[in-house]
């Protein structure tokens, strides 16, 4: 018995020295993985100076700007009003749900209507925008875009991840401690009542809802907006991501620390810079579901040592 106690010791303790080392190592890893990634960019054609006019511009230029600004306000609008209408409805009122059922539901809805308003202008635009059975506007969904946006959430991670760290590190600089690890108030629910299911539904909406509600407002439509005006993907795709990542600190009771706007705006640059390289909308959004997935599951790891632990 203590033969075994002695061994088990070394074997915790070989792996906190493993899970020690390789941070310790991260920093190497990803700092190497970005660098190999922009020179795969480069070569790649991407990164080269007109680099996107080669490979073949969206088509935005068919549509008025104020098109491409309704469809914003369309979906906005839609997602927006969902409580509202929601609370007009008897039967849910009369159920007596508490606060944490009714956020659910008004989540769910918010997107969902959201996601059906979403789909019907990207319908109308792409009809609007097709030339001999063909449209050229980027605004295509399919099945592939799943893969490709999974492998292009791959090679933006260590761009994120290292977003991240420098907004922890640049917090810790100036505020003296650490920031909490769950930076966004979605994940303070999980963390709080991992059990409960109607949290749950608020975290399902949140990982695949709000990507497709988010990159159709964000990258589709106000890239595409700024795309016509500015002539430049690059400038459309930086003042796009600076707007997402702002809106995040602007979300009231919703609202992210400062320090998480970085990886935001890294998870912003690199979903608008896939979706202008592959002109599929899907592409985006399967990235944005990847991001805050990874999250949620980051989130339940943290939940776990935490039990483990005592703490």
């Amino acid at each position: 018995m203590a033969q075994a106690v002695d061994t088990s010791g070394v074997q915790d303790k070989s792996v906190g020295d493993l899970v020690e080392t390789m941070q310790q190592w991260k920093l190497v890893f990803l700092g190497v993985s970005l660098l190999l990634v922009i020179a795969l960019l480069f070569a790649g054609g991407l990164l080269r100076p007109g680099g996107y006019a080669k490979a073949g511009l969206r088509d935005v230029d068919s549509l008025p700007s104020v098109v491409w600004l309704f469809a914003i306000f369309v979906v906005f609008l839609a997602a927006s009003s969902a409580p509202q209408l929601i609370s007009q409805i008897q039967w849910i009122q009369e159920l007596g749900y508490d606060q944490t059922q009714m956020d659910a539901i008004n989540t769910v809805g918010s997107y969902l209507f959201g996601m059906i308003a979403g789909l019907g202008m990207l319908f109308v635009l792409k009809r609007s925008t097709m030339v001999e059975g063909e449209s050229k506007s980027g605004l295509g969904l399919s099945f592939l875009d799943l893969p490709v946006g999974l492998g292009c959430f791959v090679l933006a991670y260590p761009f994120i991840e290292l977003m991240n760290m420098l907004g922890v590190w640049i917090y810790t600089q100036t505020q003296s401690a650490a920031p909490n690890n769950m930076a966004h108030p979605t994940l303070l629910k999980l963390e709080n009542d991992p059990g409960n299911p109607w949290v749950w539904a608020i975290v399902i909406a949140a990982v695949i809802g709000a990507p497709f509600v988010e990159e159709l407002i964000y990258r589709v439509f106000l890239q595409g907006a700024l795309l016509k005006w500015l002539k430049s993907p690059w400038l459309a795709i930086i003042f796009s991501s600076l707007i997402f990542a702002g809106m995040h600190r602007l979300g009231g009771e919703n609202s992210v620390p400062w320090h998480a706007l970085l990886p935001i705006f890294a998870v912003g640059m690199s979903c608008g810079i896939a979706y202008e390289r592959t002109k599929r909308v899907g592409v985006p959004i399967m990235m944005h579901v990847c991001f805050n997935g990874l999250n949620v599951l980051l989130a339940l790891m943290i939940n776990a040592d935490a039990a483990q632990t005592g703490v």
